[in-house]
């Protein structure tokens, strides 16, 4: 009998992850999984590369970054450039650079790596997926658990 309870235990665990696994890909499909994977993975190669123009590229301006404590308004590509560092600081590439495909989290407003440091979204005709939200200078670091 305990070995049943506990084949039925397990059962509902994996079926439960499937449905959130299943919740997931739905909304991440309508962005095009493939193509959330390929910005994923052109993102956290740009960062590790320190390809500073590739990863502002990847950004939809304007964009708001906390500067000195301040919320600053980042008019511009060579502006974003300017600020690179404080935008992309170390506990934000961190957080890119961990983030694995299968851990992404999506909702209405897009879809969010780490804890919200970074949100995408397709924006734009036709609609391209683009950094539209940094959340640089988190209060947790990526090793946080």
């Amino acid at each position: 009998m305990l070995k049943r309870s506990k084949l039925i235990i397990a059962l509902v665990i994996v079926v439960g992850a499937l449905r959130f696994a299943d919740a997931e890909d739905q909304c991440i499909a309508p962005y095009g999984t493939e193509a959330v994977k390929n910005f994923l993975h052109q993102l956290q190669t740009a960062v590790a590369d320190n390809d500073q123009r590739r990863v502002v590229a990847m950004v939809r301006l304007p964009i708001t970054i906390m500067v000195a404590g301040k919320s600053t308004k980042i008019q511009s590509r060579v502006q974003l450039l300017r600020y690179y560092d404080v935008a992309f600081d170390a506990k934000v590439k961190g957080f890119i650079a961990k983030q694995e495909f299968s851990e992404l989290f999506c909702n209405w407003q897009g879809i969010m790596i780490g804890r919200g440091e970074i949100w995408i979204n397709a924006v734009g005709e036709p609609a391209m997926l683009r950094i539209i939200t940094i959340n640089n200078n988190p209060p947790w670091s990526p090793e946080d658990k």
